[in-house]
């Protein structure tokens, strides 16, 4: 399905699924962007997908028929890995390495903590088997594959009823074939059972994540591949079936089918078109570099912008256990959302979180029988939000259930409800300033060279406050902020990954080798897009070399450009000597360099809809009046009589002092004491720390 072309008479849907609230956009060419959020339904996410969908369409006055583009940000693999709820899955590994899974590294997710519980691995011992076979760094076969063994391990797996297959074999990245062996065995068992190799999933060296991340997609993608499957026959009753395209970890979407085959790549599908929205703001704001806040019912994402662009790492880890080697957009998350609740731990201290009420049942004042206390009950009592005006009025919510469930926690705390509202916020605050700290000044970045993006329905109610924590003199609040990660799904363009492994240093390098490995790489690539209906003048290909010192484990992404020349290898190490030293502030420019891997990114470029709609729909051309007031709670000024505006009203030319709330369909937004706010000219709400904005 191609959905590049005339974009200009297109109708485009983001659809992104949280943990309390699904978030939908829908974009037309001349017309106002149509935003709703719906509630989430973890049992059955597609629902809410269709619920929210439909609901566009009918406020746009048009048949779901007549959307030509749906981009979905999924955690349905995320939710599978946090809740261990994946498939079941068998292994087959060289003999002698059954239990590479078990061993794993000296890398540990608690490192000073002496009495650590090893997580088990998510094959259990019974379901891995081992084979004789064995392949060279270089890709020579030493023994050749045991074929009789393969039926005898195949046979015991199947028995045991796997709903999926991951192969790991020694140096498979430099030759397949024992891999791809094993695969044609299987099918003649079992014709439907799902095999994945690690030639293909994670085709570069390093033998545990690369097993290990061939794994994680064995054991999602029944998963997926159920949901994405059931997701696509509703709407293909609906008639758009084949315009499904679904978000990546990487920052870029991939077609539905695609996605079937590769779950490994949406652990972070949701947060990653946060991110891209929020890098396209900050490069129009004139912020290149930014520090991203995404705030939601059950979590916050935290991310970093240098330069304009989303920082992307080639390898995180699952659950901080099990390791992922696929790129991904560099976002830290934390369980701080405003569904998160607040409770005494056994010290009689106050904590919040990671537990949430998420959807079901919500936070005490939605109603649906949650009875502990959230952020959102103690944002509500403090006056920071609005029981009359929730989502826009489309949402009610009941004030005297947060009190009442505020006021059983101050009983067991021995506090006042006033108290206890502030303290919950306070100790929100501290868990995700730290969060903030981790991307940035933990990094070698300093929070006060940034500005700080918040988005989702929370984030906006609590960045001035995480602001003024860290220092940051500025505040940018997009418009549409509380369903940004929607919008940046149509935001993204197409984009597939591919990676070979090539240790050799870089003078002794043979730089035609390289560049017929970068050719058939980004052959490859442009067939993959072009099977997914892009057109060739809308294909670019992104090259990239992994390097390091000699003798170093670990290394640094560097891109190049052009072809592959001896002269081309001595500007990537200057490159390198330059993104150690900015990295870990050093370099050592008199030691070798060697290539560890190519990276090639095929990139199916998408029309852009006009900014001019995009970004202006909150500008408004009403007098900045107050549409209301009403007293709200903060910490170091107690109850102040605040105006409440709606930033519909908000004109260009007219700065707001603080305090201030501005309200908006889909989230709350708080200018604290001392503080101003504007709007650029981009339609940005821009909210200034040093007294004016």
């Amino acid at each position: 399905m191609s959905v590049t072309g005339n974009v200009l008479n297109k109708v485009r849907v983001g659809i992104d699924t949280g943990g309390t609230f699904t978030d939908c956009v829908l974009w037309q060419n001349e017309k106002q962007p149509i935003v709703v959020k719906v509630p989430s339904t973890p049992q059955n996410p597609a629902e809410a997908i269709i619920n929210g969908l439909q609901r566009l369409c009918d406020l746009a006055g048009i048949p779901v028929e007549e959307v030509d583009l749906l981009a979905h940000g999924t955690t349905v693999a995320t939710n599978a890995m946090l809740q261990e709820q994946w498939a079941k899955v068998g292994l087959i590994t060289t003999k002698g390495f059954r239990d590479t899974l078990e061993i794993g590294t000296q890398m540990r997710p608690e490192l000073y903590q002496l009495q650590q519980k090893k997580t088990a691995p998510i094959v259990p011992r019974h379901l891995r088997m081992e084979v004789t076979e064995r392949i060279d760094p270089q890709g020579k076969v030493v023994d050749e594959l045991n074929k009789e063994e393969v039926y005898e391990a195949l046979k015991k797996l199947l028995s045991e009823d796997i709903e999926s297959l991951a192969v790991s074999f020694l140096f498979s990245y430099a030759n397949s074939e024992h891999e791809a062996l094993v695969r044609e065995a299987a099918a003649e068992l079992d014709p439907e059972l799902y095999v994945c190799i690690s030639s293909e999933v994670s085709p570069e060296f390093r033998e545990y994540p690369r097993t290990s991340t061939t794994v994680i997609n064995g054991a999602l993608a029944p998963v997926v591949r159920r949901y994405i499957r059931y997701l696509r026959e509703e709407l293909q009753s609906r008639g758009i079936g084949e315009k499904l395209n679904i978000m990546q970890s990487n920052g870029g979407i991939v077609s539905g089918k695609e996605a079937e085959v590769s779950s490994h790549n949406l652990i972070l599908s949701g947060p990653a078109g946060g991110a891209v929205a929020a890098a396209e703001i900050a490069r129009k704001a004139n912020f290149p570099n930014a520090l991203t806040f995404d705030m939601g019912g059950t979590s916050s994402d935290i991310g970093i912008i240098i330069d304009g662009k989303p920082q992307v790492v080639q390898g995180t880890s699952v659950n901080d256990v099990y390791p992922l080697q696929v790129p991904t957009v560099d976002i830290h998350t934390i369980g701080a959302g405003g569904g998160s609740i607040g409770w005494k731990d056994k010290g009689g201290a106050l904590k919040v979180g990671p537990k949430s009420a998420g959807a079901v049942p919500g936070p005490a004042c939605y109603g649906k029988g949650g009875t502990e206390p959230t952020v959102t009950d103690a944002n509500l009592f403090l006056g920071r939000l609005d029981p009359e005006n929730y989502l826009g009025g489309e949402f009610t919510v009941y004030p005297e259930k947060s009190y009442a469930a505020l006021e059983k926690l101050a009983k067991e705390l021995d506090l006042d409800v006033e108290r206890v509202a502030s303290g919950i916020l306070e100790v929100a605050n501290a868990s995700m300033a730290g969060a903030l700290r981790v991307v940035s000044s933990r990094r070698g970045y300093d929070p006060r060279d940034f500005a700080l993006i918040a988005f989702g329905g929370a984030g906006p109610l609590h960045a001035t406050a995480l602001a003024r924590e860290l220092g940051i003199k500025t505040v940018i609040i997009p418009s549409s902020a509380g369903v940004l990660c929607a919008q940046g799904l149509l935001l993204s363009d197409m984009r597939h990954d591919f990676t070979h492994t090539e240790v050799v240093a870089l003078d002794i390098a043979d730089s035609a080798s390289l560049e017929r490995s970068f050719v058939e790489l980004g052959e490859r690539g442009a067939a993959r897009l072009k099977g997914e209906g892009v057109p060739s003048e809308c294909i670019h290909l992104k090259r990239s070399l992994d390097l390091r010192y000699k003798g170093q484990e670990y290394y640094l992404n560097v891109p190049v450009e052009g072809e592959v020349t001896r002269e081309l290898l001595q500007e990537a190490a200057g490159s390198f000597h330059e993104v150690h030293k900015n990295t870990y502030g050093h370099a050592a420019e008199n030691e070798p360099v060697e290539v560890v891997n190519l990276r090639l990114s095929a990139i199916g470029e998408i029309e852009r809809l006009d900014d001019e709609q995009v970004v202006k729909q909150e500008v408004g051309l009403n007098a900045n009046t107050p549409i209301n007031h009403r007293s709200v709670y903060f910490n170091e000024y107690g109850w102040m009589d605040t105006p409440i505006y709606h930033r519909g009203g908000f004109s260009l030319d007219t700065e707001i002092a603080g305090p201030a709330i501005i309200v908006q369909m889909d989230t709350t937004m708080i200018v604290e004491p001392q503080q101003t706010v504007r709007v650029d000219e981009q339609g940005n709400l821009i909210v200034s720390l040093e007294g004016r904005a």
